[in-house]
């Protein structure tokens, strides 16, 4: 396949070009690496590098075309390919990559979600519905992207750059592709990576504090969010019908309300203000069953996960399902179906008389929320065990260590992913929010496996042992190295110790 290069300039908002702009483009790169002959390279700025730095490798590689936010070099330097200047690379990159794949969002219904807390559930909730109606769902997450239930790859960011992204997209209605639910973070928002989508259905789940490190204020973090429902009423979409979905619980929802002016909009949550609800709830250790309120009509329903905030997860995904026309009968029995989302309060069981649950929670809102869930089920006394990650936003450091301390028994602090920091230092962070909280119901152990085998050594009949932050990870990531761990399989061999 490949495309004039005068065809993919169409749109992109060009300061300058020399060279053939007759090229045939016969591929798109950002990656100078991966660059094949015939092909266009982004030189795309980065955090660890720019894309500027390597384009005598794209060049060398065969690249027929250069899109940089530089000049093109000046006489009597000479590069055998075009040289396309724009003013907005991220941008340019989203319009060229759309048209050099077809415009792909446009050949399937696309759910997009955004929020704090919850993307990844609400996503695997919507593929599970999307099945259940006879559809062919494809998923873009934190966790893997894969389509029809199988992983096409682990996912190196929760929403790729928008050249990644359009050629998922492409790949996805290639394959047949009927839905596709996409994780949209608030840095893809703020970089643009998802401009070109259009999106039949944008979800709101909450707002918390996270990424300050990234966006320097909770304002701007919601300004970012808030950009997902700026892209669903636009009016370059070719969607004819577009619906927001907001959490009514949450009161970042309402101001979101404005910016959705030409889309239908639906209210979920627990409130009696929320259009889709749930009514005569039950929670326990095996889940939840409740009556879906759905525009007046009460459907009796069943999900597996557990917790208060599992369910919002839930109703946000019938709320978007039910709201595009899929059939009752189907949302109910994708919520029934979907058993287990990896690394979200997943169970490690081996015969043991307690629970281990893993988690993702890695804020002091994803925290309270996971703790205060676990602290509303049966149990005698509950341990958690968590750090915080390096290179990230500090100041949550010590509100997860005193959320922890407030809502568990006792709390085991150990290491995350510390990054370039030394871990010690984050545990100091830690200690100093708990000790600023007047708690002392902690351990430190910074060695993470040993950390987990201590809380499940402490663990008896009844006991819930939460290990949080990582999730499904299975690497750890060190200042010189990464290596492998994954919390579930270090609690297996705790517990397999432990039952001897």
């Amino acid at each position: 396949m490949t495309r004039p290069l005068k065809e993919l300039l169409r749109g992109a908002e060009v300061l300058a070009l020399s060279g053939r702009e007759d090229a045939a483009i016969s591929g798109l790169r950002h990656d100078s690496r991966q660059v094949q002959r015939g092909e266009l390279f982004f030189a795309l700025p980065g955090v660890k590098t720019d894309g500027n730095r390597h384009l005598k490798e794209a060049i060398e590689r065969g690249a027929a075309a250069i899109v940089s936010e530089l000049a093109a070099p000046p006489a009597p330097l000479q590069i055998p390919a075009a040289w396309i200047q724009v003013r907005d690379i991220a941008a340019a990159m989203g319009k060229i990559s759309d048209l050099f794949f077809g415009h792909p969002s446009g050949a399937m219904s696309v759910f997009g979600v955004t929020g704090t807390n919850g993307k990844t559930t609400t996503t695997y909730f919507l593929e599970s519905i999307v099945r259940a109606c006879g559809g062919v769902p494809a998923v873009v997450g934190t966790v893997d992207y894969r389509m029809g239930g199988k992983t096409l790859q682990k996912a190196p960011n929760t929403t790729p750059v928008s050249l990644e992204l359009l050629r998922l997209l492409a790949g996805f209605r290639e394959a047949g592709a009927t839905h596709a639910a996409l994780e949209v973070s608030s840095h893809a928002l703020a970089l643009k990576r998802v401009e070109e989508v259009d999106f039949d259905a944008a979800i709101f789940t909450n707002l918390k504090r996270d990424h300050l490190d990234f966006h320097k204020s909770i304002e701007e973090y919601f300004r970012a969010k808030a950009r997902l429902f700026e892209l669903l009423v636009k009016a370059s979409s070719s969607k004819r019908r577009r619906l927001a979905v907001l959490n009514a619980d949450d009161p970042r929802g309402t101001p979101l309300k404005d910016l959705c002016r030409g889309a239908e909009i639906i209210l979920y949550g627990l409130k009696n203000s929320a259009e889709v609800r749930a009514e005569n709830l039950a929670l326990s250790m095996e889940g939840s069953s409740f009556d879906l309120v759905f525009r007046g009509r009460k459907l009796r329903a069943r999900v597996s996960l557990l917790g208060e905030h599992n369910l919002r997860n839930a109703l946000a995904a019938a709320a978007a399902a039910l709201g595009l026309g899929l059939p009752e009968e189907g949302v109910l029995e994708g919520l029934r179906a979907l058993k287990r989302v990896p690394g979200r309060l997943e169970s490690v069981a081996a015969g043991q008389d307690f629970h281990v649950l893993v988690d993702y929670a890695h804020t002091d809102s994803a925290m309270e929320t996971v703790l205060d869930c676990l602290r509303r089920l049966p149990h005698r006394k509950i341990i958690s065990v968590f750090g915080c990650g390096g290179d990230r936003d500090r100041g949550k450091r010590g509100p997860t260590g005193a959320a922890a301390c407030r809502l568990s028994d006792l709390a085991v602090i150990t290491s995350d992913n510390p990054r370039g920091e030394d871990p010690l230092r984050i545990i100091a962070d830690i200690v100093e929010g708990i000790k600023t909280a007047g708690l002392k119901n902690y351990k430190i152990l910074p060695e993470r496996e040993k950390a987990i085998e201590e809380a499940i050594a402490e663990a008896g009949p009844g006991d819930i042992v939460l290990l949080a932050g990582k999730g499904h990870e299975e690497c750890q990531i060190l200042k010189d190295r990464t290596i492998f761990f994954d919390d579930r399989v270090a609690a297996r061999e705790a517990l397999e110790k432990k039952l001897r």
